[in-house]
């Protein structure tokens, strides 16, 4: 667990679901830039969907076009 955030699941692309442990709330971090860039810290990546655990799951399943990896988040929140 880096920088607080608890990885409890991974997108349809491997970025890692994750619970930001201080606020309790869901994002993802992107895969692709752990791998590539080892001083990377996990929370300068995090993208926080702003809900929790129960939430993040229940949107997955019942609201159309709900994130599904971080870039689709930052998508999704128009970042």
């Amino acid at each position: 667990m880096d920088d607080g955030l608890l990885i409890v699941g991974s997108g349809l692309n491997g970025d890692a679901i994750v619970v930001d442990v201080n606020n309790e709330e869901v994002g993802y971090v992107f895969h692709d830039e752990l791998w590539e860039d080892e001083a990377v810290r996990p929370r300068e990546i995090f993208i926080s969907l702003a809900c929790s655990i129960a939430e993040f799951y229940y949107h997955s399943l019942t609201m159309d076009g709900y994130p599904v990896d971080g870039r689709d988040a930052e998508e999704f929140l128009g970042i």
